[in-house]
């Protein structure tokens, strides 16, 4: 075939290509195949939904009711504040009524658990938040894209953080050096001072748990590319830092031990207590804390829980695809025998997140009393004061803090040191928004 006549039918392809016609009644029939694929699916689970609420087994309004009224809110939202706002409007409804019907779809509910648990059981796959690692390890996947991503600190991740979310609500600040450096200076206005304490998470101390093969020497520690230069900013800046990653990796590396849960985001019991044993030498080192408390007591307990990796993976219910773990934990009481309780206006104020948590949440499932918090407070041998939320670490502690302040009853009162944990995650994907603390 010559040249000319290849040339000669690419040409008579592309006009075919482009000249595709459809005579209207096929179109008409394509088109509403399409209208009734996509809308056969919220229209049955909305028929499910309407049902339980008439039998009382549920009481969530229906999703797509509300469509009608969003639509003249946000038209009224557009006359007042321009279009720009009005289709904010409307986007965060369709969003709102869209998380709805997946939140409660009984077709979701019956067929992701089966799937999921095939996709494990035979190709060790997670799903969007799960990774599935070596020997029934779990990792969060948020926290595998926070070590192996790009640098947090560098301009270009930062504007496009400030770039991305939804239209709707207000772009995440993602610079956690303004933030720390402004709370260091508004408690040092206090008289207290601040340690900085970013919690390593799990694929920078066990790697070796994911990878085929550890990706790096094992003297080597897998961080984030910015966190070096965060370091080195703080220190700048004159703060201070308690980094637990050495101890660690002290724990990961003797025989037999493991310094992070297998199933779970968070440090095992014996981990965290190096860590609190650790930090409790370092403050009464460093600062004045006052007189010790009565001794205080603990009781050793074992617990049986699942992670929270294994709740995200959604897992059919009756097959134990995931082990569950057991973990001996330290409750502490106090002399009279009671659970230890946060003292406000305690020498040491920990602001904390799940990873203080975890041990003392009930609701995380790990047992209570013997979280971070308790364990410092009976090696500092002091009463301490917490405010630690599960999520957010990067600012719902610190807002929790400020609305504590002022009046007759300030938390801050009595307070010499305040350490700020945080999962370091936060570094690259938290909302380091301004919180300003009261006078």
């Amino acid at each position: 075939m010559t040249d000319a006549n290849v040339t000669f039918r690419a040409r008579q392809a592309q006009r075919e290509i482009g000249a595709t016609r459809l005579a209207r009644p096929l179109a008409w029939a394509l088109t509403l195949v399409f209208l009734a694929t996509i809308g056969t699916v919220p229209l049955a689970e909305e028929w499910v939904r309407l049902r339980a609420l008439r039998a009382g087994e549920a009481t969530e309004p229906l999703a797509l009711v509300g469509l009608p009224s969003a639509l003249l809110e946000a038209g009224r939202v557009a006359l007042d504040d321009g279009i720009v706002a009005g289709n904010r409007r409307l986007q965060r409804s369709i969003d709102d009524a869209e998380s709805r019907l997946e939140d409660g779809s009984f077709l979701r509910a019956w067929l992701l658990p089966r799937v999921q648990g095939r996709l494990l059981a035979w190709l060790g796959l997670g799903n969007e938040q799960v990774y599935a690692g070596r020997d029934g390890w779990l990792f969060y996947r948020a926290d595998i894209d926070h070590v192996v991503g790009p640098g947090f600190l560098e301009p270009r991740v930062q504007g496009r953080r400030l770039r991305g979310g939804d239209a709707w609500e207000a772009p995440p600040r993602p610079d956690p050096l303004p933030v720390l450096i402004d709370l260091e200076r508004e408690l040092g206005a206090r008289g207290i001072d601040l340690i900085v304490m970013p919690t390593p998470v799990k694929p920078t101390v066990h790697p070796e748990r994911f990878a085929l093969r550890s990706p790096a020497p094992p003297e080597a520690v897998l961080r984030n590319a910015s966190y070096g230069e965060f370091v080195d900013r703080l220190r700048e800046a004159g703060l201070s830092l308690f980094d637990p990653t050495p101890i660690l990796l002290g724990v990961a590396r003797e025989d037999g031990a493991t310094a992070y849960l297998r199933t779970d985001t968070h440090w095992t019991p014996a981990a965290m207590e190096k860590v609190a044993e650790a930090l409790a030498a370092r403050l009464v080192d460093a600062h004045d804390l006052g007189p010790e408390a009565p001794r205080y007591l603990e009781r050793v307990a074992a617990v049986q829980a699942d992670g929270d990796l294994t709740a995200m993976l959604r897992l059919p219910e009756g097959r134990e695809l995931v082990a569950p773990e057991r973990v001996r934990v330290r409750t502490v009481l106090d002399a009279a025998g009671a659970s230890w309780r946060p003292v406000r206006q305690a020498p040491v104020l920990l602001l904390g997140d799940s990873f203080t948590n975890v041990f003392s949440d009930p609701r995380l499932g790990w047992g209570a009393a013997a979280g971070l918090a308790e364990r410092l407070s009976f090696h500092l041998r002091r009463p301490l004061d917490r405010i630690a939320v599960n999520a957010g670490g990067a600012h719902a502690s610190r807002e929790a803090l400020a609305r504590d302040l002022g009046g007759a009853r300030d938390r801050l009162t009595g307070t010499r040191v305040v350490v700020y944990q945080f999962a370091a995650r936060e570094l690259s994907q938290g909302d380091w928004r301004e919180v300003v603390l009261a006078p």
